[in-house]
């Protein structure tokens, strides 16, 4: 995995992640709570297919805000970049779009674990 490599994906939004679904809020739009789940797992994505078998990426921290409320049934275009590496600790640059218009934008960061050793300290 390099600095500055990115992956995008398109998801449609659904009922089920509206904020009256998700119980972050009263109007039927994308949740926020949604729009960080979208955002994590392309982040996943960009740098699973790196990992050694056994090991995979945990979120550990995410600052991102939430720009424009998106209707369900829309398609919404998730963007994670690389930007910093730090041993195990990896930090995107995370954005979502609906067409031309930026919806989310933010921070997310992951660390490298052992799959095995990671559930270990499952509480």
């Amino acid at each position: 995995m390099k600095v500055g490599e990115s992956l995008e994906k398109v998801f449609l939004v659904r009922q089920e992640h509206s904020a009256i679904a998700v119980g972050s809020g009263s109007v039927n739009v994308l949740s926020t709570p949604m729009m960080i789940t979208f955002m994590e797992n392309v982040a996943l994505e960009l740098v699973q297919k790196y990992l050694e078998k056994g090991k995979t990426t945990v979120g550990y921290h995410v600052d991102v805000k939430h720009l424009i409320p998106i209707s369900i049934g829309k398609e919404v275009k998730v963007r994670a970049t690389l930007i910093e590496v730090n041993g195990k600790k990896l930090k995107f640059k995370v954005e979502a779009f609906y067409e031309d218009k930026k919806i989310g934008e933010g921070l997310h960061e992951r660390s490298i674990v052992e799959e095995s050793e990671f559930m270990k300290r499952v509480l």
